[in-house]
C-alpha cells in the first residue's frame, strides 16, 4: 500500500513523527534494565523527490533527522532522556524500495547520532552514541515498510548501541540492545 500523495504534514519538507518504545534494553555496568521511551521526530526531506518515490519514478530517497526527543523511565534505572546529538549530524538516513520500479515494500533506515542522560545512574553524565568503524552509526531498521509515513511500523536497532561520556569518549559506559520504536505520524 502506498500514499497516492505526498502527506500534508510534509508538504514543507518537514515530517512530524510521534513514537513510543516498550521494554527497551539499556545495560549500565553489568546491569541490564527495561524502560519505556515516549517522544517525537522530524525528519527532512525534498516532497518531489517523495512524489517520485510514491509513483516508482526513483527507487530511493534521502531522509534527515532535524529533531529527536524521547523521554523514558523504568524501574530502578529512572528517567532517561534521549535527544539529538547538537555536535554530531548523522548521515543520512533512506527509504529505499526493495522492488526495482516498485515503491513498497521497502526498508527504512533512521540513521542515529544522540546525547543520552540517566541521571539516576550516572549521575552528571551525558553520554552519546559512539560511532566506530564497527558497528558504525547506530541504525533503526525496518525491513518491510509498505506505507509511507508511518503507520504503526515497528523500527528495531541493527546491532547494540554503545554509549560513552562525551567529556570522556572511548570508555562505554552503557549499551542499548534493543530499542522497538513504533512510529506514527504526529497528532496535532
Amino acid at each position: 500500500m502506498s500514499f497516492s500523495k505526498i502527506p500534508s504534514s510534509a508538504s514543507g519538507g518537514l515530517l512530524n513523527l510521534g513514537m513510543f518504545v516498550q521494554g527497551a534494553e539499556v545495560v549500565v555496568g553489568a546491569t541490564s534494565y527495561r524502560a519505556d521511551f515516549h517522544g517525537k521526530m522530524k525528519l527532512q526531506l525534498e516532497p518531489n523527490k517523495l512524489s517520485q518515490f510514491l509513483g516508482g519514478v526513483i527507487s530511493q530517497i534521502p531522509l534527515l533527522i532535524q529533531e529527536l526527543a524521547w523521554d523514558g523511565v523504568g524501574n530502578i534505572i529512572g528517567p532517561i532522556t534521549v535527544r539529538k546529538d547538537p555536535d554530531r549530524n548523522p548521515p543520512q538516513s533512506t527509504l529505499k524500495g526493495i522492488v526495482s520500479g516498485r515503491s513498497f515494500p521497502a526498508v527504512q533506515d533512521m540513521v542515529l547520532s544522540i546525547h543520552v542522560t540517566i541521571s539516576n545512574l550516572l549521575p552528571g553524565i551525558t553520554l552519546r552514541s559512539k560511532i566506530s568503524p564497527n558497528p558504525g552509526p547506530a541504525i533503526l531498521r525496518n525491513s518491510n515498510v509498505t506505507n509511507f509515513p508511518p503507520q504503526n511500523d515497528v523500527y528495531n536497532l541493527v546491532e547494540p548501541m554503545e554509549l560513552e561520556d562525551v567529556n570522556n569518549p572511548g570508555p562505554v559506559l552503557a549499551t542499548i540492545r534493543s530499542f522497538p520504536l513504533t512510529v506514527n505520524p504526529a497528532t496535532p
